[in-house]
């Protein structure tokens, strides 16, 4: 079953092109990534997707419903969530308070009600609370739920920043590009963090990332970009000997 479909969309900035009619589809419940090299309209693609930017062309589907018109807080209601290449993160917030905003699309209690914290407004207080300590417990932070975000490692910054996006227990969960900058250890901790999450969870993905070892062992369909077209889709296994995704990748890390 597809969840999202992306037909003939095409990005233009001024006179610059960013997406030149690119079309594909994510299956429900895979693991789905997107690569390039640099410049290739990975993250413009992702964009798109998110509703930060809007094509000037073609459509873009999710469960069957054309989405081009929606604001990125709708896709949210509709179950997106992003965690970021850079991270967008309050820093002086503890991990719980950073964890807690990702709800907020999730909340239905009217302002007054909040405001006097009273019946409905804590009962709903209560559950989104327990969401969040969910996952928590699911990324192994617990021992850091109460530090200011922007004290602790990059390595825990990255994983708080995908916290705050399953706090919104996402249908399709969009990663940017997740590792960079990470170790080779914090690599494979969030290496298996995004399979727990597929498998348990049993979450959408679509996944940008350069560790070319990491996007063969997780993904089950791959998409390539370079210079904002589509040269190639398919398994791992047919993307690894695709000899236009080997000669884009000349001079950048080799695909295999």
């Amino acid at each position: 079953m597809r969840v999202l479909e992306v037909k003939d969309v095409t990005l233009r900035f001024g006179g610059v092109l960013a997406l030149d009619h690119v079309s594909y589809s994510v299956n429900k419940g895979e693991i789905f990534s997107l690569i390039g090299p640099n410049g290739a309209g990975k993250t413009s693609m992702l964009n798109c997707i998110s509703g930060l930017y809007h094509p000037t062309e073609g459509s873009i589907s999710f469960n069957g419903e054309k989405i081009n018109h929606l604001k990125p807080h709708k896709r949210a209601s509709l179950g997106f969530a992003r965690a970021f290449q850079n991270i967008e993160l309050f820093p002086h917030l503890s991990v719980l308070d950073n964890l807690m905003l990702g709800r907020h699309v999730r909340m239905k209690t009217g302002l007054l009600a909040s405001g006097f914290y009273w019946g409905k407004a804590q009962r709903e207080e209560i559950e989104h609370r327990r969401k969040v300590e969910n996952v928590i417990d699911f990324l192994e932070i617990e021992d850091i739920r109460n530090i200011p975000v922007g004290t602790l490692s990059y390595g825990l910054q990255k994983r708080v920043e995908m916290g705050r996006a399953l706090a919104l227990e996402p249908e399709l969960l969009l990663l940017d590009e997740p590792m960079a900058g990470m170790n080779t250890e914090e690599k494979e901790d969030m290496a298996r963090y995004i399979i727990d999450i597929h498998e348990e969870m049993k979450t959408t993905i679509i996944l940008i990332e350069h560790d070319m070892g990491v996007v063969m062992d997780l993904s089950d369909h791959i998409a390539v970009l370079d210079f904002g077209k589509l040269i190639a889709y398919g398994t791992p296994a047919e993307i690894q000997t695709n000899p236009k995704v080997i000669e884009a990748y000349l001079g950048e890390e080799q695909v295999g």
